[in-house]
């Protein structure tokens, strides 16, 4: 069974009114495949993290098909369990949403005590204010065979401008799946309220952990649009502008090969992996 890899961050925010803790998944890819035991693993990781919240930033299932099928039970009883002790907040992914009918499963999971489906929109409670976006089909696919600018800003400006515009003053974190298109200067404007923002989708450009260090900082080996060598596939990205710092945290994904691809079981050389992440008011040397 596939290692667990945490990776924790501390985030410097002037606006919180206790130190908080994010644990953040990506791309758990629920299929007939799926083993009961891996999610019971992740089940008991998360148990001993003991986070304020879980986010999980898409692609929780692996096409919407499994969701009409008696396995999803395994599923939702993982959502559950972990939803016993924090809540979860959770934005789809391009695997979860294919036809408009598909987002019945996901108003249903809605309804689950503290499971919260941020389909465009917001949940805030006293120390935090989280936004999910579900971004279009015409993002992920076009004409062009890859994720388009243009489509995503043309979604910000006309479907969530009301959702986004919204500032509070309390941490703002925003869970997006894709996070490809996300350093470019008209959309970082256009989400210039969110001090943090948590994606997955690029599977850490499927770089091994044994070949890391042939891919630093942000790299990888293919997109998700099978582009080889992208520049945006994993880690963090920091943002500064004259008043504000924005970072952005990709997490590598529950499953980095989903049973779509033909190869999944190729995922036994890779990690499980986890974000962890403290908003807190102090500084110093393992701050930002």
């Amino acid at each position: 069974m596939n290692r667990i890899k945490l990776t924790t961050d501390y985030i410097y925010n002037e606006k919180i009114s206790k130190e908080l803790t994010i644990a953040h998944m990506a791309d758990i890819h629920f299929s007939h495949k799926t083993n009961s035991k891996e999610l019971t693993k992740i089940i008991q990781y998360l148990e001993k993290l003991a986070p304020n919240y879980i986010m999980i930033t898409g692609d929780i299932i692996d096409e919407p098909a499994v969701a009409k099928s008696p396995k999803i039970k395994e599923f939702v009883a993982f959502l559950n369990t972990l939803a016993k002790n924090c809540k979860v907040l959770i934005s789809l992914g391009n695997h979860d949403i294919i036809l408009a009918e598909d987002i019945k499963f996901f108003n249903k999971l809605d309804e689950l005590p503290n499971i919260y489906i941020l389909n465009n929109k917001n949940y805030h409670d006293e120390y935090i204010n989280v936004t999910g976006l579900t971004l279009p089909n015409s993002y992920y696919y076009n004409f062009n065979s890859c994720e388009s600018v243009d489509a995503l800003i043309n979604f910000l400006d006309n479907d969530v401008k009301d959702i986004i515009d919204k500032s509070y003053q309390k941490p703002n974190v925003l869970l997006v799946h894709s996070p490809i298109k996300l350093t470019n200067t008209a959309v970082l404007e256009r989400l210039k309220n969110y001090d943090l923002i948590l994606c997955g989708h690029t599977h850490a450009g499927l770089v091994p952990e044994f070949m890391k260090w042939l891919f630093p900082k942000n790299s990888g080996i293919i997109s998700p649009h099978k582009r080889f060598f992208p520049e945006i596939a994993k880690g963090k990205i920091i943002k500064n502008t004259v008043n504000h710092r924005q970072t952005i945290i990709i997490n590598g994904g529950i499953r980095k090969l989903s049973n779509r691809s033909g190869i999944s079981f190729l995922n036994f050389i890779y990690n499980i992996d986890i974000n962890k992440i403290i908003l807190t008011k102090e500084r110093g040397k393992k701050y930002e």
